[in-house]
């Protein structure tokens, strides 16, 4: 109500601004050809109150400019029937002007809305491409838009659904990218890493069968020695298959509990086959790791395992605490990495499942050259403080 009585007293303002331009002027310009200051009269009222009351202008205007100023001046009536004529003109210019003027500010208004409903989907989907939720922006949305209408809503809200949609189908492809990935991993494994121990375990058994081999009992122990080595090497595959697997469908979450990095170390190395080639050096007292025990094992053995598989000297495994975190290094003296290679491609089954595992545990697992020849394995677990009253 207060809005509406401002507005019609703006109106009659402007009309009287009109009229006393007009006497001002009468001395030095024909009155006739004064009347055109109405018209500017009624554009203001367009702009700023709307076509309602720009017309109920342009009427006041025309009765006004008749009865002070047309003679006969103080009535209705004209002595120059042609000033009939002009005051229709005048009319029609201002109810035109005024319809052009209202269009125009209507125009500018939701130019205006659409600008914030375009900063709102900017904001939305920045939203969605961090993965943030959008209660807070949805609320923003609310106080931004709630002069708009109910149109402005629904089409903020379509925006965003399409936003979610666009998102949800990218994190569709990356599944599907990171799935062939996987199965281009396992099928080179299969044709490869399980080639060797299923040829070994083939000739350690046929020699076993041949009646022409005069074999001794030492030779018969090697041989099913041989065979136990690759059936257990077989096993671990199988396992990390299924490791790779389990990471994939994203049910192989960790369960965390502090633990002790020297004895995750030393369990580690007890798990791995030529046990004696690695020598292990922690760098004195290490704060603890929030980890799962099982999945670090898994890592460390998988890189300790490549390392003695390509380097016939020793393989060190080494820990020390850098910048708030533990670094586990698994060092050799084997051929190194190319630049293939260091990417993370092409290194085998066991090294993607560390790496998801590690990554799994909130650490990082950087493959580099070792100096002076070799390969670097770095684990970067983010240490732990020791809880308050329990000594180091």
């Amino acid at each position: 109500m207060r809005l509406r009585t401002t507005a019609v007293t703006g109106s009659l303002g402007a009309v009287a601004v009109a009229t006393g331009l007009v006497y001002a002027l009468k001395p030095i310009a024909p009155v006739l050809s004064l009347g055109v200051l109405y018209v500017l009269a009624v554009l203001v009222c367009a702009v700023f109150f709307g076509a309602g009351l720009a017309i109920a202008a342009a009427v006041a205007s025309m009765l006004a400019f008749n009865f002070l100023f047309l003679p006969p001046v103080h009535t209705l009536t004209l002595a120059d029937a042609r000033n009939w004529t002009a005051l229709a003109v005048y009319l029609t210019t201002a109810v035109v002007a005024s319809h052009l003027a209202t269009s125009a500010r209507r125009r500018a208004a939701e130019a205006e809305q659409r600008e914030r409903e375009t900063a709102l989907l900017a904001d939305a989907a920045a939203s969605v491409l961090r993965e943030e939720p959008l209660d807070e922006l949805r609320r923003r949305a609310d106080v931004v838009l709630a002069d708009a209408g109910e149109l402005a809503h629904a089409r903020f809200e379509a925006g965003v659904a399409s936003l979610l949609a666009l998102a949800a189908e990218r994190r569709d492809m990356e599944t599907v990218r990171r799935s062939d990935a996987i199965k281009t991993v396992i099928l080179q494994t299969v044709s490869h890493d399980f080639r060797t121990p299923i040829a070994t375990i083939r000739a350690a058994v046929d020699g076993l069968r041949d009646p022409g081999l005069a074999l001794s009992g030492a030779d018969r122990a090697d041989l099913l020695e041989t065979i136990a080595l690759e059936v257990g090497r077989l096993s671990r595959l199988v396992e990390n298959v299924l490791d790779l697997s389990r990471l994939e469908a994203g049910a192989a979450a960790p369960h965390p509990a502090l633990w002790d990095v020297e004895d995750l170390l030393g369990q580690a190395v007890a798990e791995v086959p030529g046990r004696e080639r690695v020598r292990l050096a922690a760098g004195g007292a290490l704060p603890p790791v929030a980890v799962d025990a099982v999945q670090v094992q898994r890592v460390l053995v998988n890189l300790l395992e490549n390392a003695l598989k390509f380097s016939e000297g020793e393989v060190e495994l080494r820990a020390a605490e850098r910048a708030g975190e533990v670094v586990v290094e698994v060092l050799d003296r084997g051929r190194g990495l190319d630049d293939t290679s260091t990417s993370g491609r092409g290194l085998g089954l066991g090294l993607a499942i560390a790496r998801g595992f590690v990554e799994a545990n909130g650490g990082s697992l950087e493959l580099g050259p070792r100096a002076g020849g070799g390969t670097a394995a770095r684990v970067s677990l983010p240490a732990q403080p020791l809880p308050a009253g329990v000594a180091s």
